[in-house]
């Protein structure tokens, strides 16, 4: 087999782009004549791998493509490994998935709208760093599922026959192709945009925890609306929900800009308790930013760190920094009554444009357009 340029022989990465692409063209032309068509024909093996590619882990969910590519590209591979043993020239059917993961998949993924997820380095977690992966494994979150995989590929590896791992291949790109079918909503707005109507709404959507998805929309959307109906602000920053603010260099999950750029106001999200921690940690980084005016928005406050949180604020504003701790629907509350109905209206409209432009799971946006038909 060639060598490839970065010097690994085991697997030619362009040539396994170009298999991707070809198959992802041709399982898109057949759904395009037969929806409803699947190259599998057995609705266990069906339903097995549907389970893979929607699941809630993000290394699940780039699994089968990736470990079934490496199998197309170079079929003496064995496809349940994950690593090369290094300086062991007779291991010939171990390789490096993590690369393929990172240089093909997730290169391809991020073309297709990121259906599997955002990360540009899926097998970079602890999952996916073993030599090959075995059933029943105890290290995983989700044993059951992770033997779904292995039901996949060792079906795939034992019966060695290339037009069986092609029809799998297909069948994982199909449910691929479903999935970015699902993740495009149409949220239709209710025609009663009345304030309590629209809390309700909010209300309904963070019933269910999300890690602070669905906050994160919520208040994105609901500052997005003060900066376009009251002219505070020109535009709103917005972190992703699993990146580090000190990463990205932002003082907190929002920030509002000034035409000029610079952040008039930093809005730090909890879906949970608020903590005195929390609130050291965003002032640390506001200060770095410069930002004279913090909000909190929160679900509740320990009563007994409420004294504490006070203190706080009260020295935050001897070196002239404004701190405001606010419940969000308190916050929201205020705004979506000030604001009238044209707020309102834009505040539903911005939380689907939240979930849709930073990639929400399908549930999450699913909920929201059930929370709009709600009554």
């Amino acid at each position: 087999m060639p060598r490839r340029a970065d010097g690994d022989a085991t697997l030619d990465h362009s040539r396994a782009a170009a298999i991707l692409r070809e198959h992802w063209q041709t399982v898109m032309a057949a759904a395009a004549l037969k929806p409803d068509s699947d190259p599998i024909a057995e609705p266990t093996l069906q339903e097995a791998i549907r389970s893979c590619v929607n699941h809630d882990q993000v290394a699940y969910r780039f699994c089968l493509p990736t470990q079934l590519l490496g199998k197309l590209t170079n079929p003496s591979l064995d496809c349940l490994r994950l690593q090369k043993k290094k300086g062991d020239p007779s291991d010939v059917r171990g390789w490096d998935a993590r690369s393929l993961a990172g240089k093909v998949i997730a290169r391809f993924n991020q073309e297709q709208e990121s259906v599997l997820g955002t990360s540009s380095d899926p097998y970079v977690g602890n999952p996916m760093r073993i030599p090959r992966m075995v059933r029943d494994d105890p290290s995983k979150k989700d044993i059951a599922g992770w033997n779904t995989l292995i039901d996949v590929l060792e079906q795939v590896e034992s019966r060695s026959d290339p037009g069986f791992t092609i029809a799998v291949f297909r069948q994982v790109l199909l449910e691929m192709l479903r999935r970015q079918q699902s993740l495009r909503f149409d949220y239709e707005l209710p025609k009663e945009v009345g304030l309590n109507s629209v809390l309700a709404i909010a209300q309904k959507f963070l019933e269910e925890r999300s890690g602070g998805d669905r906050a994160l929309a919520l208040c994105g959307a609901l500052f997005d609306a003060i900066g376009i109906h009251f002219g505070l602000f020109a535009r709103v920053n917005r972190a992703r929900i699993n990146a580090s603010n000190g990463a990205i260099r932002q003082a907190a999950d929002l920030e509002c800009l000034n035409r000029d750029g610079k952040v008039v106001l930093a809005v730090e999200v909890k879906d949970r308790t608020l903590t005195v921690a929390d609130v050291e940690g965003t002032l640390r980084k506001s200060r770095i930013r410069a930002v004279k005016d913090v909000f909190f928005t929160f679900t509740a406050v320990k009563y007994a760190e409420q004294k504490a949180l006070d203190q706080r604020v009260a020295e935050a504003l001897s070196v002239g920094v404004n701190v405001y701790l606010f419940d969000f629907f308190d916050l929201a509350r205020s705004v979506l009554a000030l604001g009238g109905e044209p707020l309102r209206v834009t505040f539903l409209q911005k939380v689907g444009e939240h979930l849709d432009t930073w990639n929400t799971q399908p549930r999450h946006r699913k909920a929201w357009q059930k929370a709009l038909k709600t009554p």
